[in-house]
Parts: structure tokens; C-alpha cells; sequence
């Protein structure tokens, strides 16, 4: 049986990346739409559903906070992808897609990319999507009863964690910044921009019910993001 697409959002002034994305969809199972400012973007969530937002996101334009703060309030569990000029490593823009989206983003693109390395990204975010039964709210509020759950599941989730390395000849404790990218009954898929080696222990702190992790498997996905599969201890 076939399975619907991929029904994907995306935001921004660039009419040529907004055809290059159109294009690149064919043949795939995604649905583009686009839009090329907020009122437009506001006007399609309105009447539609989606599974992926990606943004352009501007600092100094205000519209990029709004349509992020939008998204939040009327769909605060779908992944976005955030395409930016900025500096991904910016605090400054991390704080303010933070200070308007509760769940954060699922992951932060600076221009100018690859569209390869785009898609890359989508199929990350769905590759369990036709294997499971999704119920993002039901996540976001029972993390504990979902947990248990037998079948790995997209659980999108920034976080901070900590772990020991050796620099120097001496063990130190490092404080690293990732997403949570699914969760099973026995563990996380974890994204970080630090290489996570196989046995590390991870301690996630009161941010994942002060549970601590060893890396069962990794490998990178690009040259600074590495994705991890976590067993929960």
C-alpha cells in the first residue's frame, strides 16, 4: 500500500530556494508547499496540517519570531528545521528561538547548504515514520508511561548534558547541548555536535528524570553533528 507523503511547510523570501525545494521533492515522498512571508505561512497552517516546518529565520526581523511563536501555540509538538544566515553557535540565536518556542527546534541549518544535506535531515526525522503509530501529545505529557513503549518513536527534544573525557592525562567533566530525536522502552537517538564515543556514559541531569546513558552505537552525519543511540540506565 503506498503511504501518503511527507506534507512539508516551507518559509522564505528566496523564491529560488523555494523552487529548488519544490524540485527536489519530485519523485520523493514529499509534499512542499511554500510560502514566502509570514501572512502567507499564517493563512496555509490555518487550513492545513503539516509533519515539518522549515523556517527562515531572520534575528532582526520580527515576522521570523512571530510565525515561530504561531507554530508553537498551534502546533508546538512538529519538528522545524530553522534555515538561517546567522550563526548556529550564536547564543543570541538560540535564545531567541527558545524564548518564543517552547520545544526548541529539531535542528538549525546555516546558509548557505546543500540541498542533499537538507533532505538528509527530513529523512532523519521520519525514518520511523510509516513503522509507528506517532502520538506526540501523549510524549509530551506521560514520558515515563511512553517510555516503555516497545517501538522506537520521534521524541523531539533539546536538552543539555554532561560527560567525562580525558584532556590533557586528566578526566573533566564536559556540558554539551543536544536534541532528543526518538525514545524506545530502552533507550534515546541523541544529535550533538561533539563526537560521542562508544561506552560513554551521558549524564542528562533533571532534564531527562535524572537518568544517566552509555552510547551503544555512533557515527557523524555531517562534519559536526554526531548522532548516537543512548541506553538508558
Amino acid at each position: 500500500m503506498d503511504t501518503a507523503p511527507l506534507k512539508i511547510l516551507a518559509v522564505d523570501d528566496e523564491q529560488l530556494l523555494l523552487w529548488a525545494l519544490e524540485r527536489v521533492s519530485k519523485g520523493r515522498a514529499l509534499n512542499i508547499s511554500t510560502a514566502e512571508d509570514t501572512e502567507q505561512a499564517l493563512a496555509k497552517i490555518s487550513c492545513a496540517h503539516f509533519d515539518l516546518f522549515l523556517l527562515d529565520f531572520d534575528l532582526k526581523d520580527s515576522n521570523s519570531q512571530l510565525l515561530l511563536k504561531a507554530i508553537d501555540d498551534r502546533c508546538p509538538y512538529v519538528p522545524v528545521i530553522i534555515m538561517t544566515t546567522s550563526d548556529i553557535r550564536s547564543s543570541k540565536l538560540n535564545d531567541a528561538i527558545r524564548a518564543v518556542r517552547k520545544q526548541g527546534t529539531w535542528h538549525l541549518l546555516e546558509k548557505p547548504f546543500r540541498l542533499g544535506q537538507l533532505i538528509g535531515y527530513v529523512k532523519l526525522i521520519f525514518q520511523d515514520r510509516y513503522r509507528i503509530e506517532l502520538h506526540t501529545t501523549g510524549l509530551a505529557h506521560n514520558f515515563g508511561s511512553e517510555k516503555r513503549r516497545q517501538l522506537r518513536r520521534p521524541y523531539v527534544l533539546p536538552l543539555s548534558f554532561i560527560f567525562k573525557s580525558i584532556v590533557d592525562g586528566q578526566q573533566q567533566e564536559q556540558l554539551c547541548c543536544g536534541i532528543i530525536t526518538d525514545i524506545s522502552d530502552r533507550g534515546v537517538g541523541l544529535l550533538a555536535h561533539v563526537p560521542l564515543e562508544h561506552n560513554l556514559v551521558i549524564d542528562f541531569g533533571s532534564e531527562l528524570s535524572e537518568q544517566y546513558g552509555i552510547v551503544v552505537w555512533s557515527g557523524m552525519i555531517e562534519t559536526q553533528t554526531c548522532r548516537a543511540g543512548i541506553h538508558l540506565s
